[in-house]
């Protein structure tokens, strides 16, 4: 797989795919190759994606670094291949790069890569997205959980939840069979209890957060605000009010209350 290939298979961005192409025709990838390959291991990727930066340096809009995530996405196709993994499975996976510049786009009308923090993931083969949902093979204290997240563009219905969730261990049986019995835990601000208290109990959110056993409420969180309002803005008082949620949740922020990214585990598939 190429970075050209790739960038055409996820419909990347016109704009984005043109200066990618620009940096990479006169980028020298030996000079990254060592932190790109580290994005292999789980305990070193962070560390290799901030010294990726270093090397980079100034970096406007982030497209160096972003076509350095390219590059070892790339790259990590033959690891897909190598384990018989989907193509549909690896390509859905990668759609996260035109996902997060889209969403951007719609918070600042600027098209521009802003999740260079967290992509690694993706590169390095430890997040896989399985229809609707993605999972996230996280090492945490001595043990491997699969990490549970949503993506902005995933039906959340409670049936398409279910494919997902059966289609994830199947995925990890065959292909990590170390994993077929690994627990599986979501951190999320959709498991704060209160919400609860915003929404019908036939909800999709809700339904989503009774699968879990909730074992720590964690800690306070205003990321949601990106994925409820589609907006950064921390003036509560001009959040819309399109939706009940959206109405709910903004007289509990104004009246004070906040909300938290609680820690869930799966309770049953």
């Amino acid at each position: 797989m190429d970075i050209l290939t790739l960038c055409n298979k996820i419909k990347l961005q016109p704009q984005i795919k043109t200066r990618v192409f620009e940096f990479a025709h006169n980028f020298d990838f030996n000079t990254v190759d060592k932190q790109l390959k580290f994005f292999l291991i789980y305990e070193k990727m962070n560390d290799a994606r901030l010294e990726l930066q270093a090397i980079l340096g100034e970096d406007e809009d982030n497209i160096k670094i972003l076509t350095c995530m390219l590059k070892a996405s790339a790259d990590a196709y033959e690891i897909y291949k190598t384990k018989g993994i989907s193509d549909k499975i690896y390509f859905d996976t990668m759609k996260c790069y035109t996902r997060f510049i889209n969403e951007t786009y719609k918070m600042t009308g600027r098209l521009y890569f802003d999740r260079y923090w967290w992509t690694a993931r993706q590169a390095g083969c430890h997040l896989f997205r399985i229809d609707e949902l993605e999972y996230e093979m996280k090492h945490i204290d001595d043990k491997i959980v699969i990490g549970i997240h949503i993506p902005s563009d995933a039906d959340f219905s409670p049936c398409a939840v279910d494919k997902s969730l059966m289609k994830a261990k199947e995925f990890f049986t065959e292909y990590y069979p170390d994993l077929a019995n690994a627990e599986y835990r979501c951190h999320s601000w959709l498991l704060d209890n209160q919400l609860k208290g915003m929404l019908n109990e036939n909800s999709n959110i809700i339904n989503f957060q009774n699968r879990f056993e909730i074992f720590d409420e964690g800690e306070i969180g205003t990321d949601f605000i990106e994925w409820l309002y589609n907006t950064e803005s921390t003036d509560y008082s001009v959040l819309p009010e399109n939706t009940a949620l959206q109405r709910n949740m903004k007289i509990h922020l104004l009246s004070g209350g906040v909300i938290y990214n609680a820690y869930g585990r799966l309770k049953y598939f």
